[in-house]
């Protein structure tokens, strides 16, 4: 009986320690950015949706992408909130925000929780920062693809395949996106994003 009581006590104060590590803010620094890289950002995705028939070396600023991201994209499609974008290097990207904890429990295997855990705990928001790896898929178009390799809660780490199960698929669709064929490649630098396109050939 003394071992079970201990057993019960233990899986408790790490259940507690977990929610407590999730509920941590990580820190995460706002983005710096300014109109003009709001402007320059709009200039060159324009560009590239235009799709000229020509080489270039597109390069996209980490401030010029948080600054795009913030103004334009609809806030329906994001899944977080105060987003910051950070380009890490070596093709890795980091993806932080805030989420309400009942959006991360209404979607996950633990949503029957959402009836009697109250309101004000729901309402209240928890940092989510995702980390992914950016690959080039062809199939079935032509995409920028981001594979998820790590993803915090507040400061808890969990498994990468959770985010499946804690956001509902219309937000995971940003994880993929579309590619006009003139790009060629997409290398994702320490604070830059580079877009090489290349002329299409004419058919014969």
């Amino acid at each position: 009986m003394g071992v079970a009581v201990l057993v019960i006590g233990l899986v408790a104060a790490a259940a507690g320690y977990v929610v407590l590590k999730s509920l941590e803010s990580p820190g995460v620094e706002p983005p710096r950015f300014t109109r003009d890289d709001d402007t320059r950002a709009q200039q060159k995705i324009v560009e590239l949706a235009r799709r000229r028939p020509r080489d270039a070396t597109v390069v996209l600023t980490e401030a010029e992408l948080n600054a795009f991201v913030s103004r334009h994209l609809d806030p329906v499609d994001l899944p977080l909130r105060d987003t910051v974008l950070r380009l890490v290097g070596e093709d890795l990207v980091e993806l932080a925000g805030t989420t309400p904890v009942g959006r991360l429990l209404q979607e996950s295997p633990l949503a029957p929780l959402t009836a009697v855990v109250p309101s004000g705990w729901l309402a209240r928001p928890v940092w989510l920062t995702i980390g992914a790896h950016a690959t080039i898929a062809t199939e079935p178009r032509r995409a920028l693809r981001l594979d998820v390799r790590r993803v915090v809660i507040g400061r808890q780490r969990v498994p990468a395949v959770l985010l499946r199960l804690l956001l509902d698929p219309s937000s995971l669709r940003l994880m993929r996106i579309a590619l006009p064929p003139e790009v060629r490649t997409v290398r994702i630098e320490r604070g830059r994003v580079l877009i090489e396109t290349t002329s299409l050939l004419p058919r014969t």
